[in-house]
């Protein structure tokens, strides 16, 4: 039988000795994976601050970890063979806390984990914990650790501002009320045989399908009505095909407008009728609710509604960028925009649903407002908000070819009626905008700048005015930054406060601006604390400035000094100048490995090639023109760099609109 020990994070990194084997990957957890963690726990820290119940403590399960217990010179370690990326995190997370806090960490004596034959690893996690004891060169550093160690305290200063809890709490609560599961397999296991038992382990339910049954169960005594429900959540629950798409041919052209590719234009009690008229089954829908938890135990296939007639349909290949747990939240804030309970956070998916329901006095009509406003706001975010496709972000909206009702094509969603393609550039602007936001923040949750723009879309006539979708978002940029990122403590607002009671609109102006926030003119922070967002929305400002047709807004998640921290054979640079905004860009986790103390000459010479350049932010870009153009990059050139990025926020910033 196994055992099962329930640890704290404080008793875990104390406990035992933690061997990472050859076999599993090295460390991969970057910026966004830690952050999501870090926000986990703060919102757990949060719900324990806010009980009024001090005798019934709050705990956080972050999951399981499965170790093997060996033995090598009378000493038992554990083989990790599940969960080694959270509890390296959690190492990498509690070696940043205990440099940069005041909390007691004296019971810390040593870090507890280490890889099988990845000395750089090794030695990375013991500088960490010694830093002032050990001085290493940036090749020698395991780049995905050091990310996160510079970016942690960082997150939780920020998180913790945002929640209202102060970083001691956040520690408090880490350390003491964040629980693992750490389950030992018996010895003598057959640790192929358990691996496979592993990944062949049925799925559990998702939270998305136990509210689905809930909300079902209030209208059980209406078969039509929950037939239309059913039919509904089934075609919104898969986030890679268009809406429409996901409908039975039979009922899509009655559902939307122009031959079924358009928006809704009909009502729940019609969706009824058009069941009827269209001999769509009704015991579907008791099937899906009387027998969910039983076949998702068995593992009983089930064929959607759109599976069962393929023909002539047109294959589509277009990946969210969120999850269907996470889109109700935004459906159910759309209709809640006051309710600070309603938060973008699917990990409490059922317990925000449960509360929400059990307030509301009429229940049914409840159920069919929601399924409704879920149906219209996926039709919204399709048609309105990016995808992933081929490689590329895209915008377009399902068309029906001319000659035909029921077969479609994919246009720029702001292309004229006659055209496949946008024209005027309008599409490829808010493409642009939109990808901004996205990749600044790119995890599941909180996706504040998604809620904002499916509110404005929401309260909006159909068609969507392309130039007003625009404006609404280059202004919801501007906001992002004079009220949060380069506000000063005393007149920084929150997501809530931007979004739902100042519709988006900047409260600060540009003389609020604290500049010390991105490293200019003022130096408090260490330069790799400057927020993502800064990065890409001054990326956005070059776009606009430059026309870089073929740029792209991707993943770049590591600030790099252009000029190293620590250059091979030549003196540091003096700090002000080496964390300036002006030598800071934004760079993949690759790229920032591959730069390691390379001088700004070596840079331009090793990656500036043409076709190595189109993978770069606008702000790197420049960077290393201005090398290969034989400028020297020294303190002048940065002090140039850093005015030339002040000038043009602050115009920018000043200014009603943008014009691309």
């Amino acid at each position: 039988m196994n055992k099962i020990d329930d640890l704290s994070v404080r008793e875990l990194l104390v406990t035992g000795e933690y061997r990472i084997p050859i076999y599993q990957r090295n460390y991969a957890w970057g910026i966004s994976e830690t952050t999501q963690l870090i926000q986990d726990i703060a919102d757990y820290a949060k719900d324990s601050n806010d009980s009024n119940d001090s005798n019934n403590q709050t705990y956080y399960y972050i999951g399981n970890l499965i170790v093997f217990p060996r033995f090598k010179d009378n000493q038992q370690y554990f083989e990790t063979i599940d969960g080694q990326q959270r509890l390296t995190t959690l190492t990498i997370l509690i070696c940043a806390l205990r440099l940069c806090s005041n909390y007691d960490f004296s019971w810390y004596k040593r870090v507890n984990v280490s890889f099988d034959y990845r000395e750089k690893s090794n030695y990375t996690l013991s500088v960490l914990f010694n830093p002032f004891e050990s001085h290493f060169a940036d090749e020698e550093k395991n780049t995905a650790i050091m990310s996160v160690f510079n970016k942690a305290r960082f997150v939780v200063d920020n998180i913790c501002n945002d929640k209202g809890i102060q970083v001691s709490e956040f520690i408090s609560f880490l350390l003491d009320n964040v629980k693992i599961l750490r389950v030992c397999v018996p010895e003598g296991t057959n640790l192929n045989h358990y691996f496979e038992i592993m990944n062949s382990r049925g799925e559990q339910l998702e939270q998305h399908e136990i509210i689905k049954a809930r909300l079902m169960s209030i209208i059980k005594d209406d078969n039509l009505a929950m037939a239309a429900f059913n039919l509904i959540w089934e075609a919104c629950s898969d986030m890679n095909r268009y809406v429409q798409m996901n409908f039975d041919k039979k009922v899509r052209s009655k559902i939307f407008d122009n031959n079924g590719s358009g928006p809704i234009k009909v009502k729940f009690d019609e969706i009824k009728n058009i069941l009827t008229d269209t001999n769509i089954h009704i015991n579907e829908s008791e099937r899906s609710l009387y027998a969910l938890f039983n076949d998702s135990k068995n593992h009983t296939p089930y064929n959607k509604p759109w599976e069962e007639n393929k023909e002539n349909e047109t294959p589509e290949s277009y990946n969210s960028i969120i999850s269907f747990s996470n889109f109700l939240l935004h459906v159910l804030k759309l209709i809640n925009t006051n309710d600070e309970n309603v938060v973008l956070d699917d990990k409490r998916l059922t317990k925000i649903f449960d509360e929400k329901i059990e307030k509301i006095a009429d229940k049914v009509s409840f159920v069919k407002v929601f399924i409704m406003e879920l149906l219209r706001t996926r039709y919204l975010f399709d048609t309105y908000i990016i995808k992933r496709h081929q490689d590329r972000w895209s915008l377009k909206r399902l068309s029906p070819q001319r000659k035909s009702d029921d077969k479609y094509y994919y246009k720029d969603t702001f292309s004229p009626d006659e055209s496949e393609y946008d024209t005027s550039g309008i599409n490829k602007r808010i493409i642009m905008i939109l990808s901004m936001f996205h990749v600044s923040a790119p995890t599941q949750i909180y996706k504040h700048w998604m809620s904002a723009a499916l509110m404005y879309l929401h309260n909006q006539e159909q068609p969507i005015n392309a130039e007003d979708y625009f404006n609404y978002l280059w202004n919801l940029s501007k906001a992002y930054m004079l009220d949060r990122y380069l506000a000063a403590d005393g007149k920084k607002l929150s997501f809530e406060e931007i979004i739902y009671s100042n519709e988006g609109k900047s409260q600060n102006t540009i003389n609020d601006i604290y500049w010390g926030n991105i490293n200019i003119e003022e130096y408090p922070h260490v330069g790799e604390h400057v927020e993502n967002f800064v990065f890409n929305f001054y990326d956005f400002l070059l776009y606009n400035q430059n026309h870089d047709n073929d740029y792209e807004f991707t993943y770049r998640t590591s600030v790099e000094h252009f000029y190293p921290q620590h250059p091979t054979d030549r003196e540091p640079m003096d700090f002000n100048h080496l964390h300036s905004f002006g030598n800071l860009c934004l760079v993949s986790r690759g790229m920032n490995s591959k730069f390691t103390n390379n001088l700004p000459g070596a840079k331009a010479e090793n990656f500036g090639s043409i076709d190595a350049m189109k993978s770069y932010s606008i702000k790197l870009k420049s960077m290393i023109n201005c090398v290969k153009n034989h400028e020297i990059w020294d303190e002048q050139k940065i002090s140039q760099k850093e005015n030339e990025a002040k000038e043009l926020i602050i115009k920018m910033l000043s200014a009603n609109n943008i014009i691309l």
